[in-house]
């Protein structure tokens, strides 16, 4: 490129994007308007390509210009990360930490992340997205996540998966169900039986039917629905089990529904961090997860006279 691109060009065009119009990107930015234009004429000869399309008063972004808005947002958005992190010098951490999560973890981990964000990190702005186990990965890849809480699929090379919990599969049923008061259930027990499961769109669902198939077992599904909410909803009021790991029920409002072990050895699922796959992450988010690791060390079960190993 002949000519170098600055910060302020990116804040420039970002604000033209926005507002659609020179004159109020002007008057947002408090600068001229032939200032502004002379701006995103660099940026454009800078990038050998139109960003922008006039018509009348009006700017549009062309195809080129909607594909740089994504990338610019993220720049600036690393910046501003950047720039809060200085304060961790002092101790004192700010800034925003974008994290999505998925459906089965949301009740049992952010709750508790976020009370422990507030009493030790309390300048931390936290935004939460529940996501499929899919969109995580994808919001990460494409750095619109700074943090994922959700299934260890190691399916991309771009982020690094870190584990923290595994769980089997067990029964969900509710109190009147004719297994509630048993300590485990046989999977040859589930041949013919009603569930509620979730669609085999879900990782989870998938994992279900491979520890079903494994166990040569051929329940009834009679419905498939795709909200563990509802899910677990359906469970109470239809008196229908459902196959998912005793972690759903963690945080959830539910005291009538309880987790039976499936006996002997079965799946486990892998619950943990996904991390974008550079090894550098700002001080801000380092402080996110370890809260988190500390909320699950806290919620950890300890045997009564054994210390938790």
């Amino acid at each position: 490129m002949s000519e170098s691109i600055e910060i302020r060009h990116l804040r420039y065009f970002l604000a033209v994007a926005e507002t659609e119009n020179f004159t109020r990107a002007a008057e947002r930015l408090q600068i001229s308007q032939p200032s502004i234009s002379q701006q995103i004429t660099q940026l454009e000869r800078a990038l050998r390509t139109p960003l922008f399309r006039r018509v009348g008063k009006r700017v549009f972004l062309t195809q080129a210009g909607a594909a740089f808005r994504k990338s610019a947002e993220i720049v600036l958005r690393k910046l501003d990360d950047a720039c809060n992190s200085v304060s961790d010098i002092a101790g004192l951490l700010s800034g925003r930490v974008d994290v999505g999560v998925i459906p089965a973890l949301h009740f049992a981990w952010i709750p508790p992340l976020l009370g422990e964000i507030a009493n030790t990190h309390p300048g931390l702005t936290i935004g939460v997205q529940e996501l499929a186990s899919s969109g995580v990965e994808t919001e990460i890849e494409a750095g619109r996540l700074d943090l994922g809480f959700g299934l260890m699929t190691r399916k991309s090379p771009s982020i690094r998966y870190e584990r923290l919990v595994a769980q089997p599969f067990s029964l969900i049923v509710s109190a009147p169900h004719k297994f509630a008061d048993r300590k485990s259930v046989q999977l040859s027990e589930l041949e013919g039986e009603r569930l509620v499961l979730l669609p085999d769109s879900f990782d989870m669902r998938r994992a279900a039917d491979v520890v079903l198939l494994q166990g040569k077992v051929h329940p009834r599904v009679i419905f498939e629905i795709d909200s563990i909410d509802a899910v677990l909803s359906s469970v109470l009021h239809a008196n229908v089990p459902t196959l998912l790991p005793a972690i759903v029920l963690r945080g959830r409002q539910m005291p009538s529904l309880r987790a039976i072990p499936l006996a002997g050895k079965t799946r486990q699922m892998e619950f943990g961090i996904l991390w974008p796959g550079s090894n550098h992450s700002d001080p801000a988010t380092l402080a996110v997860a370890a809260a988190l690791k500390a909320s699950i060390e806290t919620a950890r079960p300890r045997a009564k006279g054994h210390s938790a190993k």
